[in-house]
Parts: structure tokens; sequence; C-alpha cells
């Protein structure tokens, strides 16, 4: 597995299947979906984060390359791994109450026909992009939400990495985050905090 920022021209087409194959029936009866349209925003936002690595931020995290017969035993690299992931994180947004700038989470979205144990790993490497993203660019809160009907698993991964969490809501400063991040990397095989 391996994480690149998403291209407007090699993975808005594999994003946009995956959010309809899985993730469209989330929203049926209450929004009217447009594969088009997600498209459309893609192709802008992912061009824009060419040039602009702080406006919003999305990633792709693709299986490593297989070899495909492409004919009579002749064996050809694909030119990228199958999408296991992508998550889509946004700046910009504050409380009526606060002048704290918030980063919202778009998207976390992951293939579900997946093993748990690799969408929840996914998940956590998402959650960890996310923090780290809003810390170099000095956003001082990261939110996370989901409008997914069974929301539980994704907010127990949340509330386990130190979020507060409020429904399907989960909340955490940023500062914070990261620290949990270095304090979790550094219990890891048997390495001190950094």
């Amino acid at each position: 597995m391996y994480w690149t920022l998403a291209h407007p021209l090699y993975d808005v087409a594999d994003i946009v299947k995956m959010a309809r194959e899985h993730f469209e029936a989330e929203v049926e009866g209450i929004l009217t979906t447009s594969s088009r349209v997600f498209e459309h925003q893609l192709m802008v936002a992912t061009t824009n984060q060419l040039y602009d690595k702080g406006r919003e931020f999305i990633a792709v995290c693709r299986a490593e390359p297989q070899l495909v017969e492409v004919g009579r035993g002749i064996y050809e690299k694909e030119p990228q791994g199958r999408l296991l992931g992508y998550c889509w994180f946004d700046r910009g947004g504050y409380a009526t109450y606060s002048t704290e700038e918030i980063s919202n989470a778009k998207f976390h979205h992951v293939d579900m026909s997946l093993p748990a144990k690799t969408r929840v790993r996914l998940i956590n490497e998402m959650i960890d992009q996310h923090i780290l993203w809003a810390s170099v660019w000095k956003i001082p809160v990261v939110c996370s939400c989901s409008i997914r009907g069974d929301y539980d698993a994704f907010m127990r991964i949340h509330k386990k990495r130190g979020f507060a969490v409020h429904g399907s809501y989960a909340w955490i400063r940023t500062d914070k985050g990261v620290e949990l991040i270095h304090g979790r990397n550094g219990k890891e095989g048997g390495k001190e905090g950094a």
C-alpha cells in the first residue's frame, strides 16, 4: 500500500467510482447525486492542490501495481495499483461561537471489500494525515464527521485516538493530535516518544 496526493489525471475517475459503488446509497432518498458534479469538484480541487497544498488535502492509497497479461504470455506492470481508499480535508471552517479555524474532513472512504483490519489501518493513516496537514498549515482544530447510518466503529477509532466524540462528530485540537501521534509512534517497536 502506498499513499500519494490525488492527481487530476490519474485518480479522479477511480475516486468517483469508489464513491458511487460504496457510499452513494448513504444519501439515497435525501440528495440527488451526480457523478459528473462530483468529478468536476474533484478535478478542480486536485488541480488546485498541485499549486496550493494548503487549500485542501486529497490523498489516495493504492495497492502496489501488479503484473497483468496484455497478450499471449506477455505481462506489463499496471500503471497504478487498485484504489484502496482516499481522504479529502479542507480548511476555513468556523463555529459561529469561535474565531478558531477548523479543518473538516469531507471524506474518509475505503474499499468496503477490504478486511476490517485493513480498513481500520487506512482510517488511522487518514487521521494521521489530517492532523499533520492541519499542523503544517497552522489550523488549530481538526473535525471528522460521518453521514453514514452506521458510524459507531468510525467514531470509536477517533475516540481511541483522543478525539472528543459527540454523536457523529469527532474533534481534536491539532497540537494535541500531533502529540498523540508522536506518543503512539514512540511506543511502537520499543522506541521512546519524540
